[in-house]
């Protein structure tokens, strides 16, 4: 344990770093957090062409979106993240990268329902070791105010990755096949994990706080649980994390069966106005709360709820227009407001959570909602995709994207009532 004047001497060092060299770790994990989007979601402007070539139905194409791909990241997240908590994460995070580019390349390979599952199972195990190391390591290069903007940053990976997938698949697919977007995808992954192996170190675990005491899995589970507000941020987060992916998944299959537009058509729209808006809202976000909750830690999860609330009702308005360019707006306005609360959740598990368990806590709310937002998003829509099928046939989907409007403002809900206990648990974790 060290004393006040220590910390004050390591977080005044920390935050006098060169500003280029701390965001260059931070713009490196981000395109790399990008990539990790963008081998999930070419999956998804692909959906119609494999769904084609392989004879499947929509809740097949549900599963491989969803289960196919979250049952192994959520599995091997957890005991992944320990060994972040101890070891280098750097190291982890180049070599995860690494598998996860080559595995999704694999995927362009398949040659049956068998071996695409597999390829996509191996996607999920790569990217599973990705997030929660990259997250402890900015966590350990911005202090507590700062965390809300630099994990906003690092958060635009989300959209920049669905933007980028949206692109690549929808114009690789048109003009060269839905195998050779893949490949596309999936091979500069590779050659980036090398940057990052070459070009960054390990940064001092725990620099940012008082002291760093290493502690067994055990106290580790029994701390995050105790801590009211990361409990209900992960619920929370489950629900709005379903809006995301069941709209990554079925918004391509939306505009191609409803707004019958073309692959490349596909990609322009979505990327520009889901992935862009998407973009631009979890930036602002992590800005916009590193200041306004300067004065009280609450507004931390206030201003998520808001724009997640409001993401409820606009989404709903996109799915039951017919205007097409009404649709686009409410699609972009939709991406913006949920976007807004990416940067502040995870800086949440990072904030809550002591020095020695930010890659454990970034795990469990990463993988759990994952594991609901794109296990069950997917699956859930393409099952209703099916059974409304006979009654509203290329129309189904619209009404079966709805359920993405109730769980947003559901997930607002639970942000506000966390806020209520977000002030105690801060001062547990830095005590």
């Amino acid at each position: 344990m060290v004393d006040v004047t220590s910390q004050m001497s390591m977080q005044t060092a920390a935050a006098a770093k060169p500003s280029a060299r701390r965001y260059y770790v931070l713009g490196l994990l981000t395109i790399i957090y990008a990539l990790n989007f963008l081998d999930r979601t070419i999956f998804n402007v692909l959906i119609e062409p494999i769904k084609k070539e392989f004879q499947l139905s929509d809740t097949m194409m549900g599963l491989l979106a969803g289960f196919g791909f979250a049952l192994f990241y959520s599995l091997l997240g957890i005991p992944i993240a320990r060994f972040a908590d101890r070891l280098n994460r750097r190291n982890i995070v180049a070599v995860a990268f690494a598998f996860w580019s080559a595995m999704t390349a694999l995927c362009g390979a398949a040659t049956s329902l068998t071996s695409l599952a597999l390829a996509r199972i191996g996607v999920g195990i790569g990217e599973s070791a990705g997030s929660p190391a990259s997250q402890s390591i900015v966590a350990d290069l911005f202090a507590k105010n700062e965390r809300p903007r630099a994990l906003g940053i690092y958060a635009i990976g989300t959209y920049l990755g669905v933007f980028l997938g949206y692109f690549v698949g929808g114009y690789v697919n048109q003009h060269y096949g839905w195998r050779m977007a893949f490949y596309f995808a999936g091979l500069p992954g590779i050659l980036l994990a090398l940057v990052l192996w070459l070009t960054i170190s390990e940064p001092k675990r725990g620099a940012m706080q008082e002291s760093f005491v290493p502690e067994p899995l055990g106290p580790t589970l029994r701390f995050l649980a105790s801590q009211r507000s990361f409990i209900i941020v992960l619920l929370g987060f489950c629900l709005t994390t379903y809006t995301n992916y069941a709209t990554a998944a079925w918004i391509p299959p939306f505009l191609a069966r409803v707004h019958h537009l073309s692959s490349a058509e596909i990609g322009t729209y979505a990327g520009t106005f889901k992935g862009l808006a998407g973009m631009a809202g979890t930036l602002l976000g992590g800005f916009v709360v590193a200041q306004v909750s300067r004065r009280d830690d609450r507004w931390k999860l206030w201003a998520p709820a808001i724009t997640s609330g409001l993401a409820g009702p606009v989404f709903a308005l996109c799915m039951l227009t017919q205007d097409f360019a009404m649709m686009v707006a409410m699609l972009a306005l939709t991406s913006f407001l949920v976007g807004f609360h990416l940067g502040p959740i995870f800086a949440i598990a990072q904030t809550v959570a002591k020095p020695s368990m930010r890659a454990l806590a970034s795990a469990l709310i990463a993988l759990t909602a994952t594991c609901f937002g794109q296990g069950v998003g997917p699956l859930a829509v393409g099952m209703v995709n099916d059974a409304l099928k006979g009654s509203y046939g290329a129309e189904a989907v619209r009404y079966s994207l709805l359920s993405a409007a109730i769980t947003t403002t559901l997930g607002a809900l639970l942000f506000i009532w966390a806020a209520r206990a977000i002030r105690d648990d801060i001062g547990r974790a830095t005590a």
